[in-house]
């Protein structure tokens, strides 16, 4: 079936107006061969050329923020920088027809993402292709993303509010309405205005590797009983720690406000560079330390690794160059087994070892 007869058959409003976008599933396709280091990622984003232009958005728009604080508890700073890194404070929206790209992906992107990118296409025919007028296109991410804050069709359509209540949310036009809505999608992601970001730069504990991530956020109480102690918790908040490039570089504890973030971005680098620059707006500082020559595999490499491990009785799921908990669980029991401090962390050292023992 071609791409006209597909759009024929399953919308067909949208024929004529909608194309297929080999850029597109390039981009879908693409996977770099180094996984961008942390510290790279974040000091891309984290920039004192965009926390500048924060701090002169946190005055300009200082009535609209504050009214959306005490609305949403979502603090003016958070919200800058989500908008910074997102769209580079609207500069960078983004120069894809949206239509085009949700029906490129729907139609030929990677299996196991097509359903989701045809719910998209849905969410994009009934709530915002009614809003771009005749003849024209929204602009925005090769996945569909559109707006100042980023918003994918069925987000804008559970989430998007007006800042003046007037009508349809515009994130595209309306600096107040995108901020509004993204405050609103981050306070239904249980965001609380009293709760942390990064509750810890970085920590000193005895508590294995294996705790980390946003699986096993907890309150203070349970981390108490895991071996970590939190001055100054809060009750009913949740803290997580992660360690970006494990025994290489810092154990960063988040808090609850980090637990919604990572539920608007599934990246944890994503959640450091906005919880970064939200401290720099704010007038803070932050400096991680890492080990630079801990880069990460690229995903031949992992691909490499994943095949090794399986090879030696581990089992490391399957071997896509994608780190899923299979395995990191492999990695961390390899470790064990060289020796080597089980931080989950998939390196060069290792690689290099379990590839001597298989030979």
């Amino acid at each position: 079936m071609s791409f006209d007869q597909w759009i024929d058959a399953h919308f067909p409003k949208l024929m004529g107006h909608v194309q297929l976008l080999p850029e597109v599933l390039e981009k879908d396709k693409q996977q770099a061969e180094f996984t961008l280091p942390p510290w790279d990622y974040i000091d891309r984003l984290a920039t004192p050329e965009r926390m500048i232009l924060g701090q002169k958005y946190l005055v300009e728009f200082d009535t609209e923020l504050n009214r959306i604080f005490d609305s949403y508890g979502v603090s003016p700073s958070l919200l800058l920088a989500i908008w910074g890194i997102e769209t580079n404070f609207g500069k960078t929206p983004g120069t894809f027809p949206i239509g085009s790209a949700l029906a490129t992906l729907a139609f030929a992107g990677r299996a196991r993402r097509r359903t989701y990118f045809t719910a998209q296409l849905r969410y994009y025919c009934s709530e915002i292709r009614p809003l771009q007028g005749e003849g024209r296109s929204i602009y925005g991410s090769w996945a569909g993303a559109s707006g100042h804050m980023q918003f994918m069709p069925e987000t804008y359509a559970k989430f998007g509010v007006s800042y003046r209540s007037t009508g349809p949310a515009n994130i595209w036009a309306s600096i107040p309405d995108a901020l509004m809505s993204a405050a609103n999608y981050l306070a239904a992601e249980g965001l609380h205005e009293d709760d942390y970001l990064i509750k810890k730069t970085d920590i000193e504990t005895e508590v294995d590797y294996s705790w980390d991530g946003t699986n096993y956020a907890a309150e203070a109480i349970v981390w108490d009983e895991r071996g970590l102690k939190i001055e100054g918790a809060k009750d009913g908040e949740k803290y997580f720690c992660v360690s970006p490039v494990g025994r290489h570089g810092p154990r960063i504890l988040l808090g609850g406000q980090a637990l919604a973030l990572y539920k608007y971005n599934r990246s944890i680098n994503y959640v450091l560079a906005v919880s970064k620059l939200a401290t720099m707006i704010d007038g803070g500082h932050i400096d991680w330390s890492w080990d630079r020559t801990a880069r990460p595999l690229g995903r031949s490499e992992l691909t490499e690794l994943q095949s090794v491990l399986t090879d030696l009785g581990y089992n490391a799921g399957a071997s896509d160059g994608i780190i899923g908990p299979d395995t990191v669980r492999a990695v961390m029991q390899a470790q064990n087994g060289l020796g080597i401090e089980p931080d989950g962390y998939p390196d060069l050292e290792l690689l290099a070892r379990l590839k001597t023992l298989k030979d």
